[in-house]
């Protein structure tokens, strides 16, 4: 007598069909004709505002190719989050939408054509009544950190975009962003969220009392400055100091000054010209002695350099800034970390050993934030044509004993090598954690990522170096 089949097969087999059929999680296609042309145009020695030109075009293709009918999130393709498939859209669209605000922002050409497009997603967005509705903001939730770039967006555009929506359309719109400021956040770089937001939108409705808004922001932001250390940087929960200060922290105050100038500017202007001080010691035209999480956000380094250049001309050499920006951009695209529109889920090319878990095929457009700064500045202006200056590591050895941060920075000019040593470390890790046959068969079935964490190479080892990504010595 033939034995019976368990009675639940077929159904766990339906289940795990259905769960991979509802994750978006595909791998980006080959390199192919968009990634070659930009790698050659940027490895070139055509002028800089030219090749930068070209990586908009790269991003903004990008965009239009995995965009939603309703135009309100961004698919790219890639590993998924543990923030869902809507989340991750969301983040493609906001992360990305960021930079062709900038390009609105500086007047350049198409500028009407991108704002149709994002006014159309904005509006879808925010509208619970559409089928591609953000969703309600929740505590910590990860809505609170896109709204905070849909503010942005609606700032840089708001020439175009804004004032000429209707007392409805803005209403909708502020509802959403309020509903995502007045959430519970981590106490860390997220408390720096709602007071973009608060001030962005002080600034939005400039007809209306924002006395209530700006006490709020002040609130949250005489809180957050207690994880202040020194060189316009900052300590970042859970896990200390790390890069989060560039392409986050330094970032965030850029744009609370930017938006309100009258915004505690004392503090604010020195932490964003100490920050770029301190992170020109961290860009060689050979790598940066990378760390810690989120490291897809690579690109974004150069942030600080970038934004003190709006801080006045004596504040930061525009030439040293665009170099910064230059040698991390050549940098990464010679390494192959560009696929399909969009940057790779690693620090080179794809590699989910160092991908987190609340990173999706969207999130890694953080990256973008460098070009964001960089395309403020208008078509032709003195920053696309300053003379670049060379990096301290290109000028002279140096030894940066950074007792708050708790870090040494030295490098070395004859081999532009920099080293990040973290004297409490007790010893240099060298074994990764990988990314296993068994966890990409569980991702490939569930909603949810199982990822190695590799904390301890990323947080714990006593040396980083620019020469190699992590200490690894495999």
């Amino acid at each position: 007598m033939p034995k019976k089949r368990p009675r639940y097969a077929p159904a766990c087999l339906v289940a795990l069909v259905a769960l991979s059929a509802c994750n978006r999680n595909r791998a980006p296609p080959p390199v192919g004709a968009g990634e070659t042309t930009v790698r050659r145009l940027m490895l070139s020695d055509a002028p800089l505002e030219r090749r930068f030109a070209g990586l908009f075009a790269y991003f903004s293709a990008g965009f239009l190719e995995h965009v939603s009918p309703g135009r309100s999130r961004v698919y790219f393709a890639g590993a998924g989050s543990i923030n869902g498939n809507s989340v991750t859209g969301l983040e493609g669209f906001a992360r990305t939408g960021t930079l062709l605000a900038a390009w609105i922002y500086s007047e350049r050409e198409g500028s009407a054509r991108w704002a149709d497009v994002l006014r159309t997603g904005i509006l879808n967005g925010v509208d619970p009544g559409s089928r591609e509705y953000w969703g309600n903001p929740a505590d910590s939730g990860q809505r609170i950190v896109e709204a905070a770039d849909i503010a942005r967006i609606l700032w840089l555009s708001r020439v175009r975009i804004w004032d000429r929506l209707g007392a409805g359309q803005q209403q909708m719109i502020t509802r959403w962003l309020a509903a995502a400021a007045a959430q519970h956040t981590p106490p860390n770089n997220w408390m720096l969220f709602p007071v973009v937001i608060h001030v962005v939108l002080a600034k939005l409705h400039a007809s209306r009392p924002a006395a209530d808004l700006l006490a709020r922001a002040h609130t949250v932001f005489t809180d957050y400055r207690q994880y202040y250390l020194e060189r316009g940087w900052f300590y970042d929960e859970p896990y200390g100091v790390d890069y989060y200060n560039t392409w986050g922290i330094t970032y965030d105050l850029f744009w609370i000054h930017t938006v309100d100038p009258t915004f505690e500017p004392e503090f604010i202007v020195a932490a964003l010209a100490q920050s770029a001080e301190l992170t020109q010691y961290l860009i060689s035209p050979q790598g940066i002695p990378i760390m810690g999480r989120s490291v897809c956000y690579r690109t974004a380094v150069p942030v600080p350099l970038i934004a003190a250049t709006f801080l006045g001309p004596d504040a930061f050499p525009a030439g040293r800034a665009v170099r910064g920006l230059d040698v991390v951009w050549r940098y990464f695209v010679a390494h192959d970390s560009l696929r399909d529109g969009a940057l790779t889920q690693g620090y080179f090319d794809t590699d989910l050993r160092w991908l987190d878990p609340y990173s999706g095929a969207g999130s890694c457009h953080w990256g973008l934030r460098s070009l964001v700064l960089a395309f403020m500045h208008p078509a032709g202006d003195e920053f696309w044509r300053a003379a670049p200056q060379p990096l301290p590591i290109e000028v002279a050895d140096y030894r940066l004993e950074l007792s708050k941060l708790g870090w040494i920075v030295a490098g070395r000019r004859d081999t532009a090598e920099i080293t990040v040593t973290i004297p409490a470390n007790s010893a240099d890790v060298v074994a990764a954690e990988p990314y296993t046959w068994l966890m990409r068969t569980v991702d490939s079935f569930s909603r949810r990522p199982h990822r190695p964490k590799n904390h301890d190479i990323k947080y714990e080892s006593r040396r980083y170096s620019s020469a190699t990504p992590f200490p690894l010595k495999d």
